[in-house]
């Protein structure tokens, strides 16, 4: 039985680059493609479910930083791995895109068999995610979540298990109130929870 390819949403205000992407993706995964933000946010709300998008920065109308925070709103879509594939080349805009919610930043031109290692990389990741989302309690849900959070993250999460509010989880590690909300707001995001109440549902096994 043949294997369902990924799907992936290919975001770009530049037709070449949209012709060049799905000549250079086809053949390993289904693509869509988009002109603009304001279109691949249609797609979405439409039902569209990718694996992974690639998303241009410098777009007419809405970038791709004003995407991403459209995509943090967008009900079902706000987890969904991110790769900013830009012109951009400046550090700041690196940095930018990263803070953004983006797992990847890169640049333009790309290698061909760098852009599908990474995408290959960050496809499975998000598999991986699913699949943390449906195991049991036992070891390997364990190491998923070791292999996905940071050490920080991880002990965090280990005494939103246990019953610790954020607060008390500050008193406990030493760590501002603030910097523990951050913690929380990343570990939902990287294990695709929309709220504290279904993270703490999730991380007691519920």
């Amino acid at each position: 039985m043949t294997e369902e390819k990924s799907l992936v949403l290919v975001v770009d205000d530049d037709p070449q680059l949209l012709k060049t992407a799905a000549l250079l993706l086809n053949e390993r995964y289904t693509v869509s493609l988009a002109d603009s933000g304001e279109a691949a946010l249609n797609r979405l709300r439409g039902g569209l479910q990718p694996d992974l998008i690639l998303l241009d920065v410098d777009m007419p109308g809405m970038s791709g930083y004003e995407v991403m925070s459209a995509l943090e709103k967008l009900t079902g879509a706000a987890h969904i791995p991110v790769v900013f594939l830009t012109g951009l080349t400046e550090e700041a805009d690196e940095l930018r895109g990263l803070r953004s919610g983006a797992v990847d930043y890169i640049r333009k031109p790309f290698s061909r068999e760098v852009l599908l290692a990474r995408m290959a990389m960050h496809i499975e990741r998000g598999k991986q995610l699913r699949e943390l989302g449906r195991a049991g309690m036992g070891e390997k849900r364990e190491q998923l979540l070791r292999e996905t959070l940071t050490e920080t993250e991880w002990k965090v999460a280990q005494l939103l298990a246990e019953g610790y509010n954020g607060k008390e989880i500050s008193d406990k590690l030493h760590y501002s109130y603030s910097h523990v909300k951050k913690r929380l707001a990343s570990i939902r995001k990287k294990l695709e929870l929309e709220s504290s109440s279904e993270l703490k549902r999730f991380l007691a096994g519920q």
